[in-house]
């Protein structure tokens, strides 16, 4: 059968699914394989006919994912034309097992291009004619747990017979689903998960700094077995108190994250099927749903009471499964990260079985195979299933977030957890020991050491790693001092410090900073932050507006206060800490300063023209003076094509390094009337101290878009003594530079003029990093003293194939230019070359789309030309110290690449590790680390 494919948007559990895989395309994440040990002669004929019978039932195992429009598609194919599964049989004759599943799962790992397809892939290693290993592995856009166990099934029939099933599979295919689903939605089930899950605070997992290289979605797992005895005790307990396994284990890890974080308002995620219509009860496809399970923990109450309150959340999430998790997040509206789940940390997963063992061959041997899987979905995912009659079980981590240590001691205090509250459902949950003997003694020796003793609500000692409330010793008296800490897992007393507060003292403005949380009022919204600065005397004091921008770019945004207020000191209570009342009876800014009042409309000509173009290019109207461009969905991209209306309408030329310096519309226009606009050589003072300025200044150097507005986040993360400046590219402004030298020699000259006598620290990100490199090496040939040259994800050019690619993408980029010109925007982005080049540049293609044809052409041709530029560059090793900044994210083995092209460029060659991808390096939680590493090294340097 051959024709069109079926096409249909994604069903909102694929556009979850598909939105991870394109936040991680190399991950194996989304993977779901099945890895067995199959003894008694596999026949490699008869396996690959019962595969393309398979197929050929199932239109998921058809499908194929395509953007368009800005919408995303899934394409069921007719079973004569989708991609066909070949099963790879590889021989490995003289192999152990060890061996031959290491391989299957290598296979298992590859990452599958889910516009091209297929989605499944076999893969079988054969160790001799009577043993192999073989691994069936799907993408998770085809395929949940139920539609697998009908697979094994079904895979068992078709290799005996393949006749045994026919061609034209079930009656109800995935594509009926898919149309149903998006046809039906159910208001009133959204409307009960929109209430129920509103003003949800973010669990406060105790992370802690991994060193090593760790990528998106990277994780490892502690498996456990629970003792016998506890495992009795579960049933026990599920059949007095009415309720099912699960809910016995959702109870028991509430209790377990309650005495770990000291949160109260827990919520936890677990899949449920989502197969609520019995037709598709055995259909091939995703249906699998999650669905959020929120509880409250109180230390005081007894776990039988919380048994009963799990019952009732369980059974209505059950009820209400079929509301897809994406449209919850959607009606929700929670803050949203890259990295992290939306509306939980944890989940929960529970299987009557393990899915392996539903696989089965006829007269062969079938068996699951362990496999390492070193993937995580979550911050932490808890297992548990039932295998061959023993309950057994794991924790799963992001590596990001955790260390092994940290999963491996959780387990031991899960299951210590688990026998204690078993043992006695009626005593509080708050007063279940999580600690032996030994570890006990431990810990009373750090308190006694630090002076320092951390406990939870109920006065109890906490295990490494927990966060409570800190004590001091007056008197023989244990005497809490407000403040909240833990002892790290290497035995180190941390105290725990806000992230809002650091990052508001971070503010050059800024002298000290509190933040207090007012409770959730009767009609159920959530708790209330509020950030209360005091300005530094001698500076200008901050906006409210302007210190909620600075957090913007700081502080992830579910941390974010509601309200930032300004004040001359900082209110506080008869015990000395931020009075809450005091600062929530601060007027809202509307009734403050003027500046955020009846001072914000437009003074003069220029700023209503300037207030306009903000309006017009960010779409949003009603903006006033004080308004800033970056806080209303203002990009690089938006902000190149507002310079240029500048300077076209208002006759002013503008620096986009001025503009991001100043991006109201009240200090824009002052920046006009002061013609402080880039000079000829690009230069733009990032940052002039008012005191004395520090030993060392800081030069950042453009990357190939030219602008400096990728530095922003950087910028204010900086010391506040250090002077800052920066090189941008003014298109058109240099046609002198006519070789890589000139270039090079006029943005070393530039800088040495505007720092004489000053030691220099330069700073690029990509393309910038080899600019900063190459300036390096100029402004010591002219006797200035470089403290260090930081490169940001960059990689050296130095061989002949880097000179080629850099051409190759500059004429790319030319060629680009000259369609956009004769055929409008509408051709950029329209192959996947194309975008992944923009994304490396860190280009919005939907902004790019609607710059006007010739600037966008201009753009594009400048890009090419500095490209070509680049291309002639051939490094040379200069003296200062390189410090490189490599993003764990990034595709496997390219950070080893980049370190490997800077080996023997410069001195001592630090490598600094941080989380993101090549496009977060400059945005929260890289860029914090970034200033940190870069501020320490320059002030040794």
């Amino acid at each position: 059968m051959t024709g069109a494919p079926v096409v249909l948007p994604l069903t909102p559990q694929q556009r979850g699914v598909y939105f991870l895989h394109c936040l991680a395309p190399d991950s194996a994440v989304y993977n779901v394989p099945i890895v067995l040990r199959v003894r008694g002669g596999l026949d490699r004929e008869r396996l690959q006919r019962a595969v393309d019978v398979l197929v050929t039932r199932h239109q998921a195992l058809r499908l194929t994912v395509r953007e368009s429009d800005g919408q995303v598609l899934q394409l069921i194919h007719p079973a004569g034309a989708a991609p066909r599964v070949e099963v790879n049989w590889t021989p490995l004759p003289g192999a152990d097992l060890t061996r031959a599943a290491a391989e299957v799962v290598r296979y298992a790992g590859r990452p599958f291009d889910v516009v091209r397809g297929p989605l499944m892939r076999v893969d079988v290693a054969e160790l001799t004619g009577e043993e192999h290993a073989v691994s069936l592995c799907f993408h998770h856009l085809i395929i949940d747990e139920i539609a697998a166990t009908a697979l094994a099934g079904e895979l068992h029939r078709l290799y005996e017979d393949p006749a045994a099933l026919p061609a034209a599979g079930p009656e109800h295919q995935y594509a009926e689903f898919c149309a149903g689903l998006l046809a039906e939605p159910d208001p009133l089930g959204l409307d009960w998960w929109r209430e129920r899950l509103a003003g949800m605070p973010v669990l406060p997992l105790p992370e802690e700094h991994v060193p090593e290289d760790h990528g998106l979605f990277t994780g490892d797992r502690v498996d456990f077995t629970v003792p016998e005895d506890v495992s009795a005790r579960v049933a026990e307990v599920s059949r007095a108190h009415r309720v099912s396994e699960f809910m016995v284990f959702h109870a028991a890890l509430l209790v377990l994250l309650h005495r770990w974080t000291g949160a109260e308002d827990i919520a936890v995620g677990t899949p449920m099927s989502g197969r609520v219509d019995e037709r598709f009860a055995k259909t091939v496809g995703f249906f699998q749903n999650t669905v959020v399970l929120r509880g409250t923990v109180d230390p005081g109450q007894s776990f039988a009471a919380l048994l009963k309150a799990s019952r009732r959340t369980v059974l209505e999430g059950l009820q209400r499964q079929h509301v897809p998790f994406e449209t919850v997040v959607d009606a929700v509206r929670p803050s949203r990260e890259s990295t992290r789940n939306p509306l939980f940390q944890v989940a929960l997963v529970f299987n009557r079985r393990k899915v392996e063992q539903d696989w089965s061959l006829p007269d062969l041997t079938v068996e699951p195979l362990p496999f390492p899987w070193p993937t995580s979905h979550f911050d932490l995912a808890l297992t548990l299933l039932h295998e061959y009659g023993v309950l057994k079980g794991d924790f799963a981590y992001s590596a990001q977030r955790f260390s092994r240590a940290t999963a491996e001691r959780l387990t031991a205090v899960f299951l210590r957890l688990l026998d204690g509250l078993l043992a006695d459902p009626e005593a509080p949950v708050g007063d279940v020991e999580l600690m032996d003997v030994q570890e006990r003694s431990r810990m009373r020796e750090l308190s006694s050491t630090t002076g320092r003793h951390v406990l939870d609500g109920r006065g109890r000692m906490l295990p490494l790693g927990f966060q409570g409330a800190v004590h001091t010793e007056e008197a023989g008296r244990l005497v809490p001092t407000g403040e909240r800490g833990r002892f790290a897992p290497d035995g180190r007393f941390e105290l725990w410090r806000d992230p809002v507060e650091a990052a508001l003292e971070a503010h050059p403005g800024v002298l000290a900073a509190a933040v207090v949380r007012l409770p959730g009022t009767e009609d159920g919204s959530g708790e209330q932050l509020i950030a209360c600065a005091v300005p530094r005397p001698g500076a200008e004091p901050p906006t409210p507006r302007e210190l909620s921008a600075h957090l913007q770019t700081r502080v992830p945004a579910h941390l974010l206060p509601q309200r930032v207020v300004v004040r001359d000191e900082i209110p506080t209570g008869a015990d000395g800490r931020p009075d809450p009342a005091a600062l929530a009876a601060v007027p809202e800014p509307a009734e403050g300063t003027p500046e955020e009042t009846a001072d914000d409309a437009p003074r003069d000509a220029v700023e209503r023209r300037l207030v306009e173009l903000f309006e017009e290019l960010l779409g949003v109207p009603g903006l006033g003076r004080y308004d800033n461009f970056f806080d209303y969905g203002g990009q690089s991209l938006l902000a190149v094509r507002l310079v240029a209306r500048v300077a076209e309408e208002l006759s002013r030329p503008l620096g986009v390094g001025v503009f991001m310096n100043n991006p109201t519309v009240a200090a824009l226009a002052r920046a006009l009337a002061e013609d402080t606009t880039a000079g000829p050589a690009g230069l733009v003072r990032l940052r002039t101290p008012v005191a004395e300025p520090s030993d060392v200044a800081v030069a950042l150097i453009h990357p190939v878009g030219g602008t400096l507005m990728c530095y922003a986040p950087l910028v204010g993360l900086l010391p506040g003594d250090t002077e800052v400046v920066g090189l941008e590219r003014v298109a058109d402004a240099h046609p002198d530079d006519t070789t890589y030298r000139d270039l090079v020699d006029r943005y070393a000259t530039t800088l040495a003029e505007a720092l004489p006598g000053r030691r220099i620290a330069l700073l690029g990100w990509s393309l910038g990093g080899v600019l900063a490199h190459s300036v390096a090496d100029r402004l010591t040939e002219l006797g200035h003293d470089v403290a260090l040259v930081a490169l940001l994800d960059s990689l050296a050019q130095r061989t002949a194939e880097d000179a080629e690619r850099m051409s190759a993408t500059s004429a790319e980029l030319s060629a680009l230019a000259g369609s956009v010109r004769r055929d409008g925007t509408a051709v950029l982005g329209t192959t996947p070359e194309q975008r992944l080049l923009m994304r490396r540049f860190g280009v919005d293609l939907d902004l790019l789309r609607d710059t006007p044809a010739e600037q966008a052409a201009r753009m594009l041709e400048d890009w090419a030309r500095l490209l070509g530029l680049v291309a002639e560059c051939a490094p040379a090793k200069i003296t200062a110290p390189l410090q490189l900044f490599l993003c764990a994210d990034n595709p496997a083995g390219y950070p080893q690449a980049l370190a490997a092209s800077w080996e023997g460029l410069g001195g001592a060659l630090e490598l600094c590790r941080v989380p993101g991808t090549h496009i977060d390096v400059l945005a929260s939680p890289a860029v914090e680390r970034v200033a940190a590493a870069f501020t320490e090294r320059a002030g040794r340097s």
